[in-house]
């Protein structure tokens, strides 16, 4: 990639620039890093790359405004801010808080399955990061809807409705994150 990054490059595939919003990289990146115990150079340049991305990615317009790249973005840029607090300022918990709310306001109802779940459990985790008039009404809501969808997507036998292994390894890596998460910031267990 060059420098800055073209977000939304028509000369890259939409999947290609949906993995690149994603920030999964990044993740993946700060993950392998711990496991190495080293650091590497790359994940000191995440918090120009998230400004960067905000300053390409003006509200609801580009792939970035999908709302699946939306809930995997929320829920990475929440872990790297997580694992690095100092990246945090008000300029990118700005945009994170808009992200969370565009997300609520465009969710995919329209795609069920995986989705679905990708969009409800973002709103959750997004939300319960903030302290403002509106985040406990879309935690609540969010995780009524997340209870619903769930009770429709998962089979008696505890597997998902779509019967492929890797959605129900990706649904129960989910679940598990999101589980931990309400318990760490809520202090509640959801059944």
């Amino acid at each position: 990639l060059n420098f800055p990054i073209i977000w939304n490059n028509n000369n890259w595939s939409r999947l290609w620039q949906f993995n690149l919003h994603y920030f999964d990289w990044a993740r993946d990146s700060i993950e392998l890093a711990f496991l190495n115990n080293s650091l590497d150079q790359k994940i000191l340049l995440l918090d120009n790359l998230i400004d960067q991305w905000i300053e390409g990615n003006p509200p609801g317009v580009g792939d970035g405004w999908h709302s699946y790249t939306l809930s995997l973005r929320i829920r990475n840029w929440i872990f790297i801010f997580r694992t690095f607090p100092n990246m945090v300022n008000s300029y990118r918990l700005k945009s994170l808080w808009l992200q969370v709310y565009w997300l609520y306001k465009h969710p995919e109802i329209c795609h069920g399955g995986n989705h679905w779940i990708e969009n409800l459990t973002a709103l959750i985790i997004g939300s319960s990061q903030f302290n403002n008039k509106n985040e406990n009404k879309i935690y609540l809501k969010s995780i009524k809807l997340l209870k619903n969808a769930l009770h429709e997507q998962i089979l008696n036998d505890g597997g998902h409705e779509e019967r492929s292994a890797a959605y129900h390894i990706l649904i129960l890596d989910r679940l598990v994150e999101l589980g931990w998460i309400i318990q760490s910031i809520k202090k509640e267990r959801p059944i």
